[in-house]
């Protein structure tokens, strides 16, 4: 059973939309076997809702689940939950300050090679405003924490 689930997380890997780059799923199976993930977990509390990685979530916020590949040197983010039109993720890279960007709507997956150190995530959905008006954003998900040593 576990087997399927990581054949399945690999199909999802491969065929998911990614917002910076390209994924090249790794061979799941093969990694699982060597140990190659390490999780994020949310220090502060979230509902988990299960998947692979484990994904989190407050009330009325999208979910957020990351995983980082000591195989391949990624850090994989996978966010979704709202009907939106983009996702806003806050994220600090190991020695970094806090950065924000934009993520495309739906359920989606983003993922860039590690730095050595810790992350910390948090992500909200949001629809545009009309003409001269702000977006509509959700409360931020959980902050996930993702030690890529």
């Amino acid at each position: 059973m576990a087997a399927l689930k990581l054949r399945r997380m690999a199909m999802a890997l491969s065929s998911c939309a990614v917002a910076a780059g390209t994924v090249t799923a790794p061979a799941v199976t093969d990694a699982a076997a060597q140990g190659c993930y390490v999780d994020a977990f949310p220090p502060g509390g979230g509902t988990n809702i299960g998947g692979s990685p484990n994904r989190y979530k407050w009330d009325n916020t999208p979910y957020i689940g990351a995983r980082y590949d000591r195989c391949n040197g990624y850090v994989y983010v996978i966010y979704g939950g709202y009907n939106a039109t983009h996702y806003n993720v806050r994220w600090v890279a190991p020695g970094g300050p806090w950065e924000q960007g934009e993520l495309n709507a739906g359920k989606g997956l983003w993922s860039w090679p590690a730095r050595h150190g810790d992350y910390n995530l948090v992500v909200q959905a949001c629809n545009r405003g009309g003409f001269l008006s702000r977006s509509k954003c959700t409360n931020w998900s959980p902050q996930l924490y993702l030690n890529t040593r």
